[in-house]
């Protein structure tokens, strides 16, 4: 994937569409695309190196290892069932965590989902049209993350059609990690976002907690933002997962993106967004998208038992947007 990266001095940072004052002090800014979106990472300190090499490094590295996009992936390479793969330690991680999450979910969040997904035309296939119920049970028999197995490096499938998506979390661990590697050099003060998925340490320019917002849940043409609210976050991290504006209408219906695995069905609920704030990214990214299956009955329990703070967008009565939050978001 061609990385582009722009390397810029700025004595102010305005992020989520927030007012700035001057600077204090200088910070860096590194920006362009990788995996297939758009990052910015900001970072405190006169003097500091220009780290724009080990961070593309760093975003070759996980494409190498988990890009559905790289057909010469290691996961692209399992999923065409390669023999004698033996995975990497980035892909280990990444793949017990999703286990993890899927335990403690109830299967709502199942990074074998791939196959429902792009049957239903929200992945890399489009224009085909949504599948019938025996093409539906027909996926489900490989999908199931019980299904997979790694042993000793190697990753095991009890049925051969079965593929592997760590898009719902592969980009918080990718901010995670270029947020590691910050820290090693002993950044105090940054804010690492890609694809919309943040994690944010110490202060802004202005010596403030960094200030992310959160778009509204409103189709709009013009793509210009509208923010719900704006979250001060420091030492933690935030992502957000919503089905506003990813869906497709068949026959007339709208379908979300958010394909519920244990039923391969989109999910009908009226939930339009969730936010979570996690201590490290990745586990953000994947309840996220875990909690949007869900729905926020379950998935406020769920928050508050893991020490993360909520923060959801419904449909309401009349089409009026309802808020719930758990009590520490924005705090």
């Amino acid at each position: 994937m061609n990385l582009f990266l722009r390397t810029l001095r700025y004595w102010s940072l305005c992020w989520g569409i927030v007012a700035c004052q001057p600077a204090r002090q200088p910070y860096t800014t590194l920006e362009g695309q990788a995996q297939g979106t758009t990052f910015r990472i900001v970072y405190a300190g006169e003097g500091k190196a220009d780290f724009t090499k080990p961070v593309d490094s760093l975003f070759r590295l996980i494409d190498r290892s988990m890009s559905l996009w790289d057909s010469t992936s290691l996961i692209s390479r399992i999923n065409r069932n390669e023999p004698n793969l033996r995975v990497d330690g980035h892909f280990t991680t990444v793949y017990e965590r999703a286990r993890q999450i899927a335990e403690q979910t109830g299967g709502a969040f199942d990074v074998t989902v791939g196959p429902l997904v792009n049957a239903w035309g929200f992945s890399y296939k489009k224009g085909q049209p949504p599948p019938g119920p025996r093409l539906i049970d027909s996926l489900r028999q490989g999908v199931g993350y019980r299904k997979m197995h790694l042993l000793n490096g190697v990753l095991k499938k009890d049925h051969p059609n079965m593929a592997l998506d760590f898009n719902a979390l592969a980009q918080g661990y990718t901010v995670d990690l270029v947020a590691g590697f910050l820290e090693k050099y002993r950044v105090a003060n940054y804010l690492v976002e890609i694809g919309g998925e943040v994690r944010a340490k110490g202060t802004n320019p202005t010596g403030e907690p960094w200030q992310v917002g959160i778009d509204k849940p409103v189709e709009d043409d013009t793509h210009e933002r509208i923010l719900q609210t704006v979250v001060p976050l420091s030492g933690r991290s935030l992502a957000t997962s919503g089905s506003y504006r990813k869906f497709v209408v068949r026959n007339g219906k709208k379908f979300s993106h958010a394909i519920d695995p244990r039923t391969g069905y989109p999910i009908t609920h009226q939930l339009l967004s969730v936010s979570v704030i996690a201590d490290d990214c990745m586990t953000a990214d994947a309840y996220a998208t875990a909690f949007l299956v869900m729905g926020l009955e379950k998935a406020v329990p769920i928050a508050r038992a893991q020490g993360m703070e909520l923060f959801g967008i419904s449909y309401g009565a009349g089409g009026k947007l309802t808020v719930v939050a758990t009590e520490g978001f924005g705090k």
